[in-house]
């Protein structure tokens, strides 16, 4: 997925079918940078990928940038320390745009929309706001130097197939594949239709050849036994494409 949301297409894809719309109304893609790097002290010690995109927006007569922080969250369990890991981040990448010269204390941090895109089976209980895990609640006189940050979760799991079916993207398809790996009879279906959906987009060349690749790596975390060197095309290996998946044992892997 990582590899997907390098593209600015598909950050688009995610911010028009999964953001909410009040936001993702108010940006021009057309103005989509991407500011990926390393920017993570080692606090902790998981493995986690993160991308980072600026884009415009404009409300208010006021155009300004925003940063779109997305963690991809692959673990097969919820992580309930996400409000901190989250709070350590974003302070971590605010921290790379003042020594980096981007902006200073006195012009002030541009806004930050973070977002935690997760595909586990188990669906998502976290708490999406730092201060709700102070508890007990501080008495008034103590919440306002209590600590507030809130993410936009995408819980992958929880969207059905009606819903992903309502958005006709590649991303969306992506979704279905994640969901149904635990089936290959699923999992066909799936492919067909990020087939389809490829097939109908006026870039189709350049999807198919981003998905190929992304899907190859994702059949191979699955176990796919067979050479996968030749598949080069979803839309044209489609039948070797079927081959491979009838022989992937029925288990479902996390996608990186």
């Amino acid at each position: 997925m990582h590899g997907l949301l390098s593209y600015p297409e598909f950050v688009q894809q995610l911010m028009e079918g999964f953001a909410p719309p009040e936001i993702a109304q108010l940006m021009n893609f057309s103005t989509l940078k991407n500011h990926s790097g390393n920017y993570i002290t080692p606090l902790f010690e998981e493995k986690f990928e993160d991308v980072v995109w600026s884009v415009e927006i404009t409300w208010e007569g006021l155009t300004q940038e925003v940063y779109l922080y997305i963690l991809l969250e692959f673990q097969s369990t919820v992580d309930r320390t996400m409000p901190i890991r989250l709070m350590h981040y974003v302070a971590c990448f605010y921290d790379h745009l003042l020594k980096n010269g981007t902006t200073t204390p006195s012009k002030g941090l541009p806004p930050i929309l973070p977002i935690v895109l997760y595909n586990g089976s188990e669906r998502w209980t976290a708490r999406q706001d730092i201060y709700d895990m102070v508890y007990p609640e501080p008495p008034a006189f103590l919440q306002v130097y209590q600590p507030h940050l809130r993410y936009y979760l995408v819980d992958e799991g929880r969207y059905t197939d009606e819903e992903l079916g309502l958005r006709p993207t590649p991303l969306s398809g992506v979704f279905s594949i994640e969901k149904a790996s635990a089936d290959r009879k699923g999992l066909q279906q799936a492919v067909d239709r990020i087939v389809a959906i490829i097939q109908a987009s006026p870039d189709k060349e350049r999807i198919d050849n981003i998905i190929t690749r992304w899907l190859k790596r994702y059949l191979q975390r699955l176990g796919a036994k067979a050479n996968l060197d030749q598949l080069t095309s979803l839309m044209e290996d489609k039948d070797m494409l079927a081959e491979n998946i009838k022989y992937i044992p029925s288990c479902r892997a996390s996608l990186g």
